[in-house]
């Protein structure tokens, strides 16, 4: 009986431009692998230069500072109003007189303005650079990596950052957050009154149609729940729907490279098993969760670094109907990637640790 040999070649039949068009594509393939390979070992590099031991000096005289200050401002209340002034100043409920269409309450944002404040400024001691590139108006994407492990902090740090030190009072922008993270039932509703919102192509066209910042993170929960050995190496950046979406409406688009992150829940486990009895897409094991229970949700303090990358005019190089080219997208998605690992790497081989 004859044996029937299989070619696994690539095929070479068909017109003679698809040829040539393939055989550019995977040579291009084979050039961004190699360049991957290299950051990769550009990234362990980076990675084994810091220093993991705690420094919690100046951390905790920070945010010992931050709690003296709230029972000062408990205690003027007190005096000046009586007890239900302070409890009226002090409550986290309350709505504003008017609501976004995607439940963003300015009161309710303005009343947790000193928890985030505290988060930023004491616990993770966030750093900006390169917040020149940002523009102050118009329609904006920011694009960066994900981690947290738990809550997407990363999101709500960026666009603190952005309203705490952008010039002229500074620049709403609203990140973008996975499905699964919008239906819990206490965590849902709490960001959206902060103005994040549920991240779908339609929602961020819409923000985008009226002007808006919006904070997407490609690499979506595989970057949310990664484990700790896989620490700033981006995973994959879906199917383009970023690049797509500033091509088509002409938004610019900043990169973003969020360092510190990643290590302040270190997923180092994920129980399958709750997982889908939670309908959750990972349950992460840390060091603290779920052994201490919800002490175990308390993150890190480790040190922050946010860099902005200068913007990228994708519809301006190629045409807002670039969209629908999906070689073009898929291109552009990889090199956009690429662009934002360089910067993790560059970020990384100037931290002297951790936690400082």
């Amino acid at each position: 009986m004859a044996r029937r040999v299989v070619d696994l070649r690539p095929d070479d039949s068909g017109p003679p431009q698809s040829r040539r068009r393939r055989r550019r594509s995977e040579a291009g393939h084979q050039a961004f692998g190699q360049r991957l390979r290299a950051l990769e070992r550009e990234l362990e590099e980076a990675l084994a230069g810091i220093e993991e031991g705690p420094d919690y000096g100046a951390w905790l005289r920070g945010v010992g500072e931050e709690v003296l200050g709230f029972y000062a401002d408990l205690g003027r209340a007190l005096m000046e109003g009586g007890l239900g002034a302070a409890f009226v100043r002090m409550r986290m409920v309350g709505t504003a007189d008017r609501v976004g269409d995607f439940g963003y309450d300015p009161a309710f944002r303005a009343r947790l303005e000193p928890f985030l404040r505290v988060l930023y400024e004491r616990w993770w001691r966030v750093e900006t650079i390169g917040l020149e590139h940002v523009p102050l108006s118009g329609r904006l994407l920011l694009v960066g990596n994900h981690s947290g492990g738990m809550f997407p902090y990363d999101g709500v740090m960026i666009a603190e950052a952005l309203r705490a030190h952008c010039p002229g009072g500074g620049r709403q922008a609203r990140p973008l957050v996975e499905d699964f993270i919008y239906r819990m039932p206490f965590l849902g509703p709490l960001l959206a009154r902060l103005g994040v919102v549920r991240a779908s192509s339609q929602n961020a066209r819409r923000l985008l149609a009226r002007e808006q910042a919006v904070i997407a993170f490609p690499e979506g929960a595989k970057g949310l729940g990664k484990y700790y050995r896989e620490r700033y190496r981006l995973q994959r950046f879906g199917r383009g729907g970023f690049v797509a979406l500033a091509l088509e409406t002409g938004a610019p688009l900043v990169p973003v490279a969020v360092v510190g992150a990643e290590e302040i829940h270190p997923v180092l486990a994920r129980w399958g098993w709750a997982a889908r009895g939670l309908d959750l897409p990972y349950f992460p094991v840390t060091p603290t969760f779920p052994w201490l229970g919800v002490l175990g949700l308390v993150p890190l303090p480790t040190k922050w670094r946010l860099v902005f990358g200068p913007p990228i005019d994708l519809a301006g190089q190629h045409g807002a109907d670039a969209h629908r080219d999906e070689l073009l997208v898929n291109r552009l998605k990889e090199e956009i990637r690429e662009r934002i690992q360089r910067m993790l790497i560059a970020a990384l081989s100037e931290r002297r640790s951790v936690f400082a």
